[in-house]
């Protein structure tokens, strides 16, 4: 379609892709032509009445245009008519013509428009000559390439006088032709209805195809479905190839780009084809007629080229590949359809309203009958609109023939899948009822053994404060309490696992400090290195955050696993503990990527074992386990977590040489947590006395919990179950309720769902929102929420924390005051009957803290270490610092910087034990010192180190053994 396709009525599509879309295919207009302008001479003028005129050259005459300009009057028409040469017709291939009539107006209207029609055309000059010989002519210019009057119309207007004759001189040239021009008049008034109808039509069809189109490419982002992607491209292409054959961007946009006019119509048979491919699912239904269609993806992109170096045969070319693609597409659905595809049957009922303007249109043209539209070119737009609905209805009714099909088809698959996996289902669904039960075992397993084990370990934990247990009598209970803590910790493990396998343990994102974290899993695990003679080494970067965002207890746990790991496979030798910044690129999300390295001198692991050690339940051999004990759940459990918490872990290990394990986490900075003035120290007592009753069961947990809060200065009544606890809530006062989780008769749930309603007829509860602490052996997220929702306030597990339950019942403590509640002050001082009763006095409060740049240095108290390891670790520094500061002071010496600042930052460890910071603080400074290469700096500072360590030393001699 060389040129721009004519407007509506005023436009030819492309040239045969207007005539094949508006007609029977070219094939038949190379044979026997369109019908031209008639070229017999009228003597007589051609009588215009209100109705006007429908063509001018059906009694005008048709000439060869040249170089001649148009006369200048109308004396000078039948000389300059006569010098002109007759055309029996216009030729579609392009040229220049003109075209004479007579007209006379026998009607009573003045405002007339000459209207070309039907076709592109480039140029267009209208000369109206009259009346009268001497009356300058009217002269219109129109056009392609011209303004219009009228948008989207060649139409222009003219004063014809009622009565009077006219002789029209009309010059249009074009390279093609699509039809023969159609040279028009109507009344104004007639005309402008016209145009709005057609333009309403035009813009309306047109918009349909883009909203079509859009909404299926829609479709296609959710369903992926190319058929929806191929059928958008088609209806978007077709709208486009119509937009330009009406001159829409020429006349909005002034964008004259005519050999682009052909393109979008040379585009149709391939986004048409790709989409009824996919669409009638041709490769199944018809093999053949699917080689055979793609003729019409490689045809019309080999002829594509004609738009740009063949204008004048591009309409031609298009009509010949659109003749092809339709012929095809309206066989192959008319096939698949015969063959059972339902949804064919409205792809053939389209592709008939696509080509039906051609039956109605070509054999007008021909002049076998009377011309039945007034506009082929909009009419076969409006042909390929309804193409496009019933395209999208095809679409709409295979997505409904696949919905209803769906249901039996899932039906068929899954019995097929039944029939064939059967045996596999049963395993299945057995695998999930032993799951269940592994889970439910494990929950109330939890339950069972920490309510016992909690009694064991809280009852030792009250001998040790006993001040008369000495000697051998308090080793031997703390290496119970050691086991105690031992067998809790497997038990942990166990359930820590079992909650990672279902899905269920959750972490929890809060700021700490970094660095003390590290010191205490070192701390935690340093009488573990004691007892085995082993050095226990940290080396920090100096560049680490201090503190950070992240689930401090599961990292806690992280590092003492592994740390623990290390010391229970080493005979000897040193674990040393390593923390740095990752050596890998910046993270995007601005995290801090560090690096955990624990490496020790053990026996090494070898490479067939290394693949399986973070797999559950496996150690490096099975002597191992009698060996060591443990359930080969710690490094399963450790890889979990790392990957939890968006991190990587790994081993490397040389059999003989010892192993490495390493992890890095993604960590966000953090601040510094508020200072928690309400953790209380050893043996601290509330400043009110409350009244709480406490439900719990099991014996011992009742002595434990009522000597925790009778030490507390609390006055505590005890009961064994939710019952008992509703009566005494209905008969007595309190101010909180302590409530066990599982009781007999009636548990802590359903008594705290009765207590916040209010009680019951046998047990009226006067406070429904008395404060509720949960205290129970379920441990888990899970049942924490459980509680909660019960209308529980809080929740504390067993082995219950002394600090921890120091915090809760101070919070109630201020809950009760903010409601208006008078709590009376507690004593100074009581007698603590359940201790008493047991021989569990309370020691004496602790004095207060002497200043430790005064007192006597000594090695500070760890957690978990008797008196004896204490005493071990002050031997070792005695032995090892003197060793350490005179390696220190050759170096400074000899000039080594790095040997001095490692011999620094040895003496600095050592030095973290003790209870005066001085001498710690010293190594750090000349450690840094010697980093940075300043050695006179650090030589100034010998001195002060030497004196620091005599006097840590002197009373490190001093003092009694334990």
């Amino acid at each position: 379609m060389p040129a721009h396709p004519p407007p509506s009525r005023h436009r030819a599509p492309s040239f045969r892709v207007s005539a094949w879309l508006c007609g029977w295919p070219l094939l038949l207009s190379l044979l026997f032509g369109l019908l031209g302008l008639a070229g017999a001479a009228q003597a007589a003028p051609i009588p215009l009445s209100k109705q006007g005129i429908h063509h001018l050259g059906d009694g005008g005459q048709l000439f060869l245009a040249d170089n001649e300009a148009a006369p200048a009057g109308a004396t000078a028409l039948p000389a300059w008519l006569a010098r002109q040469r007759p055309a029996d017709q216009v030729d579609l291939f392009g040229g220049a013509y003109w075209l004479h009539a007579q007209v006379r107006n026998d009607s009573s209207e003045a405002a007339w428009v000459i209207d070309p029609n039907d076709t592109l055309i480039d140029l267009v000059d209208v000369y109206v000559y009259g009346p009268g010989p001497h009356t300058a002519p009217q002269i219109l210019l129109t056009g392609y390439q011209r303004p219009h009057e009228y948008l989207l119309h060649y139409g222009g207007n003219v004063q014809l006088a009622p009565g009077a004759t006219y002789d029209i001189l009309i010059r249009f040239s074009s390279p093609y032709y699509a039809r023969a021009p159609m040279f028009g008049v109507k009344t104004q008034q007639d005309y402008r209805k016209l145009v709005g109808k057609e333009n309403f039509l035009m813009v309306a069809s047109i918009g349909a195809l883009l909203a079509l189109g859009l909404f299926n490419f829609f479709i296609f982002s959710i369903t992926l479905e190319k058929a929806s992607a191929y059928y958008a491209l088609y209806v978007l292409t077709y709208g486009l190839a119509w937009a330009m054959t009406f001159h829409v961007f020429a006349d909005l946009f002034d964008w004259h780009q005519l050999q682009l006019h052909y393109v979008p119509f040379f585009l149709l048979p391939v986004f048409s084809t790709l989409f009824y491919m996919h669409f009638l699912r041709l490769r199944d239904y018809s093999p053949r007629l699917h080689g055979i269609s793609k003729i019409n993806l490689v045809l019309p992109l080999l002829l594509l080229p004609s738009c740009f170096f063949a204008l004048s045969y591009a309409h031609t070319l298009a009509t010949i590949a659109i003749s092809i693609w339709m012929l095809l597409a309206l066989i192959c659905g008319i096939v698949v359809w015969r063959r059972g595809y339902q949804p064919a049957r409205f792809f053939v009922l389209a592709f008939v309203a696509l080509m039906l303007p051609g039956f109605l249109i070509l054999p007008a043209n021909l002049g076998l009958m009377p011309a039945m539209v007034a506009n082929a070119q909009l009419v076969t737009l409006l042909g390929g609109t309804f193409d496009g609905l019933l395209l999208a209805f095809a679409l709409a009714d295979q997505i409904r023939l696949l919905r209803n099909n769906l249901e039996q088809r899932v039906q068929e698959r899954t019995l097929a899948l039944t029939l064939s996996n059967d045996a596999l289902l049963k395993a299945k669904e057995h695998a999930e009822v032993v799951s269940r039960h592994r889970i439910d075992f494990l929950s109330a397993m939890s339950h069972d053994i920490r309510t016992p084990l909690a009694g064991v370990i809280g009852m030792l934990k009250f001998a040790l404060r006993d001040q008369s247990v000495r000697g051998r009598t308090q080793e031997y209970l703390r290496i119970g309490l050691h086991n105690g803590v031992s067998l809790l910790t497997i038990l942990n493990d166990i359930l820590d696992f079992s909650k990672i396998d279902a899905g269920k343990l959750t972490l929890e994102t809060v700021d700490f400090d970094l660095l003390a974290l590290i010191g205490d899993a070192a701390g935690i695990v340093q009488g573990q290195a004691d007892a085995k003679s082993l050095l226990l080494r940290r080396e920090l970067a100096l560049d680490l955050p201090r503190y950070v965002r992240a689930d401090p207890t599961r990292l806690r746990q992280i590092l003492i696993n592994l740390l623990g790991n290390a010391l229970k496979f080493t005979a000897n030798g040193e674990v040393l503990l390593e923390v740095r910044r990752a050596r890998t690129p910046p993270r995007r999300d601005g995290r801090n990527a560090i690096e955990f390295i624990i490496s020790d001198t053990g026996p090494g692991i070898d490479a067939d074992t290394l693949p399986r050690l973070f797999q559950k339940f496996e150690q490096a051999d099975h002597s191992t386990t009698r060996r060591y004990g443990g359930t080969g759940l710690g490094l399963a459990i450790c890889k979990e977590l790392v990957e939890l918490m968006n991190g990587t872990i790994g081993v490397e290990s040389r059999v003989g040489i010892g192993s490495r394990f390493h992890f890095t986490l993604p960590l966000e900075d953090g601040s510094a947590p508020a200072a928690d003035a309400r953790r209380p120290a050893r043996h601290a007592r509330h400043a009110c006395r409350l009244r709480i009753l406490c439900a719990e069961d099991v014996r011992t947990n009742q002595i434990i919990i009522g000597t925790l809060l009778e030490s507390m200065g609390h006055e505590v009544t005890i009961v064994e179950n939710g019952e008992q606890a509703l009566r005494a809530l209905g008969t007595s006062a309190y101010d909180c309720v302590l409530m066990d989780g599982r009781m007999p008769e009636m548990d802590g749930e359903q008594a705290a769902r009765l207590i916040r309603a209010g009680g019951n007829a046998q047990f009226p509860i006067p406070d429904a929102q008395i404060p509720i602490l949960a205290q129970t052996a379920n441990a888990s997220e899970h049942d924490r929420q459980r509680y909660l929702a019960s209308g529980m306030d809080d929740f504390l597990s067993k082995p219950v924390d002394e600090a921890l339950l120091f915090e809760k019942i101070d919070a109630i403590i201020d809950l009760l005051l903010a409601r208006g509640h008078a709590l009376p002050p507690a004593a100074p001082t009581a007698d603590d009957t359940l201790a008493r009763q047991f021989g569990l006095d309370d020691a004496a409060e602790p004095a207060a803290p002497a200043d430790p740049m005064t007192a006597p240095v000594h090695i500070l108290p760890l957690a978990g270490l008797s008196p004896q390891h204490l005493q071990r670790i002050a031997q070792a520094f005695l032995t090892e610092a003197p060793r350490r500061l005179d390696l220190a002071c050759h170096a400074v010496r000899d000039g080594n910087a790095s040997a001095a600042a490692a011999a620094f930052h040895a003496l600095k460890g050592s030095a973290g034990y003790l209870s005066r910071p001085t001498l710690h603080s010293l190594c750090h400074q000349m450690e840094t010192l010697a980093s940075n290469g300043q050695l006179d700096n650090v030589e100034q500072f010998l001195p002060q180190l030497q004196t620091a360590l005599d006097a840590a030393r002197r009373d490190l001699e001093t003092q009694p053994a334990g």
